[in-house]
């Protein structure tokens, strides 16, 4: 998901990108306003040297984390890579101003520690991915490094800092781990879900709502389309005659057979009738008919089909209703010129 997410991408990926997002803005949002309040008490604290200077460092903090929620807000989090961009403007912005009140006493080092240790904890929660997060940490664990050194605290002191600036860095690190565990996991779940709601059991094709979901989400329909109504001749018949698992088999060849022949979009409609729909010129019905047929009867040898085709216009999904009821009375003219 590093560009922009296309409209045909599964719902589950989308929906976790958006609470990505989401979680995203509010760590970006709870960050600033945290720096705000920080900053306004350190121009009233009398014991602050440099009340001015660290309160411009907030300040910078606070425009630095605004600018990128409204760019966010704005739509500019259509990928991952922009997302995380945008956290890592916000976290490098915090954990600067917090050495920077290390740098000029208004906070002590071992104040300074802990506030860091928090904000590498924050990266682990917010960010998404391994490389951005090992990046954050590198670069926040190599300004920490020349700040204490240079700093004229005990040699004690700066061993004890660096042990707990990187149990802060593994206690992150674990935190993003258990969150891609169970991102994964309901992703997983999620797209499970959505297969079941659209897609036929027994045959692996689209069912009837997922084929009216597919194509209201290609919202860039517009022209002409073909619609293939395909029912199964006597297919009770084979039913009662073969049982119904070798009736299931006929249909799973239908479907197979089916989505071969050129459509974009294949499903089950109810029962033994399927439905093939597809953009531009619109194939042979003749055609259609001989290649599902000739699907069915590697299993059921005197197995036949009927098709109807009618083509017409789309507009975004608009149309489809009417398309397939043409469709439909074609294939029942075609049977009853053929049983005629």
């Amino acid at each position: 998901m590093d560009r922009e997410l296309p409209a045909h991408v599964d719902a589950p990926e989308r929906v976790s990108h958006r609470y990505h997002l989401i979680r995203v803005i509010v760590t970006l949002c709870t960050i600033g306003a945290v720096t705000l309040v920080i900053g306004l008490a350190a121009l009233v604290d009398p014991e602050n040297l440099h009340p001015l200077r660290y309160f411009g460092g907030c300040a910078v903090v606070v425009a630095v984390c605004g600018l990128a929620v409204l760019y966010l807000v704005k739509g500019g989090g259509k990928s991952t890579t922009s997302v995380e961009v945008a956290m890592l403007a916000g976290l490098f912005s915090t954990y600067g101003n917090t050495i920077y009140g290390g740098l000029l006493d208004v906070d002590p080092w071992w104040q300074v520690c802990g506030y860091l240790v928090v904000i590498l904890i924050a990266g682990g929660v917010s960010l998404r991915r391994w490389s951005t997060f090992s990046f954050f940490t590198a670069i926040g664990l190599a300004a920490w490094s020349v700040a204490i050194e240079t700093s004229d605290e005990s040699g004690g002191f700066i061993f004890d800092s660096f042990v707990l600036i990187l149990l802060g860095a593994v206690v992150a690190a674990a935190i993003l781990w258990l969150f891609r565990i169970e991102r994964k996991r309901v992703t997983e779940l999620n797209r499970e879900l959505q297969e079941n709601a659209t897609h036929d059991p027994l045959t692996g094709v689209l069912n009837r709502h997922g084929l009216l979901s597919a194509v209201l989400r290609a919202g860039g329909i517009d022209g002409q389309a073909w619609c293939a109504y395909v029912d199964v001749d006597y297919f009770k018949a084979i039913n009662d005659l073969r049982g119904h698992d070798h009736g299931d088999d006929v249909l799973r060849a239908v479907a197979g057979s089916l989505a071969e022949a050129g459509g974009e979009l294949t499903a089950r409609w109810g029962g033994d009738e399927f439905v093939a729909l597809g953009f531009g010129p619109a194939p042979d019905e003749a055609a259609i008919q001989e290649r599902v047929e000739r699907g069915i009867r590697e299993i059921e040898p005197g197995g036949a089909v009927t098709v109807g085709l009618a083509t017409g216009q789309l507009r975004n999904g608009a149309g489809l209703d009417q398309l397939m009821r043409r469709a439909d009375r074609r294939m029942y003219e075609r049977r009853a010129v053929a049983r005629s």
